[in-house]
């Protein structure tokens, strides 16, 4: 093959051989490549499906793979409740426009203002103070009407980018968990009973009444539950938040917390077998493909295969799968 087919190739080959032991700006670049140009994914696309059919041609017929791996393939006021669907599309990504949110003296005044998305919908809303919430799909979050810098976070995923008040503290709950602001921009992800921070800018307290941990730019906290011991990593401090660009980031985080994450952004159900429950997943993800792309390459990266039956994805071990 010659010409600029020939170099989409050459390419992708030396990235899939690079990917194992890449380093996160490694990974940022690798997705910059995909984004440059469509023969590029497709090149991709193509040498990782060669490889895994090589791989399966010369596994015995007895191997099984071992559980557990670790994978490092590194316009209007809104009142009372007001939810954002989905277009027809399915992968709806609402342009990001902040717009004003406030109470208004008709309105019930004990009732918290609540703001919901459905999954791939994507809305950011501008608080009585200045402050800025971009609130990811599948995302609910109430305002307290009397207090409008406490704000809790009932499931889903945002981003906030506070107006730093030393007086009237900013504070967003979620799973039990208090996040006090110090003048920063964050993200902050309730799943299930689980919580995560990560802080972009500026600084976060943790619990202020409690442990008060301090997090800066780069720091990363996840919690599995308001009784659970807090565990601390660091992140380039320009991926948080990174779905607003429509990339994602992973750090030795469980398949479940991908599938996750790619069905609040991708607004598709993505699940994982039973026996892949503990594979973590190291590297980023572009979202700029929909479902269509992603959750394919995403199985190419951790080596699973992929099934699909409607808008319904699963991943399992690729030895057992039929698509």
């Amino acid at each position: 093959m010659s010409g600029e087919g020939g170099r989409s190739m050459d390419e992708a080959i030396a990235w899939h051989l690079r990917l194992p032991d890449a380093r996160p700006d490694e990974w940022n670049a690798f997705v910059a490549w995909l984004e440059a140009s469509p023969d590029h994914a497709a090149a991709y696309d193509r040498i990782a499906a060669d490889d895994a059919l090589l791989t399966d041609a010369l596994r015995p017929a007895e191997w099984a793979p071992a559980p557990s791996p670790q994978v490092n393939a590194s316009a209007d006021r809104w009142w009372g409740r007001w939810r954002w669907g989905a277009t027809a599309a399915g992968f709806a990504v609402a342009a990001a426009l902040a717009l004003p949110l406030w109470p208004d003296g008709s309105s019930n005044p004990v009732a918290p203002i609540l703001l919901e998305t459905a999954p791939g919908v994507r809305r950011s809303a501008r608080l009585e103070d200045g402050s800025v919430v971009a609130m990811n799909g599948g995302t609910r979050l109430s305002i307290d009407r009397a207090s409008p810098r406490l704000v809790t976070l009932e499931k889903g995923e945002a981003v906030f980018t506070v107006v730093h008040d030393a007086a009237k503290p900013f504070e967003v709950r979620s799973g039990g968990v208090r996040l006090q602001d110090v003048g920063t921009v964050f993200n902050v992800t309730s799943e299930g009973r689980g919580v995560s921070v990560q802080v972009a800018e500026g600084a976060v307290l943790f619990r202020p009444d409690r442990e008060r941990l301090t997090l800066t730019a780069g720091d990363a906290l996840s919690i599995a539950d308001a009784a659970g011991r807090p565990r601390l990593t660091r992140v380039p401090a320009a991926d948080v938040g990174g779905w607003r660009r429509n990339r994602l980031a992973f750090s030795a985080t469980p398949l479940p917390m991908v599938a996750a994450a790619l069905a609040r952004n991708l607004g598709t159900e993505v699940t994982i077998d039973a026996a892949l429950a503990k594979t973590l997943f190291t590297g980023s993800l572009s979202l700029a493909g929909g479902s269509e792309s992603t959750v394919p390459r995403l199985a190419r990266l951790v080596d699973t295969g992929w099934s699909r039956v409607g808008r319904r994805w699963t991943l399992t071990p690729r030895n057992h799968v039929t698509r």
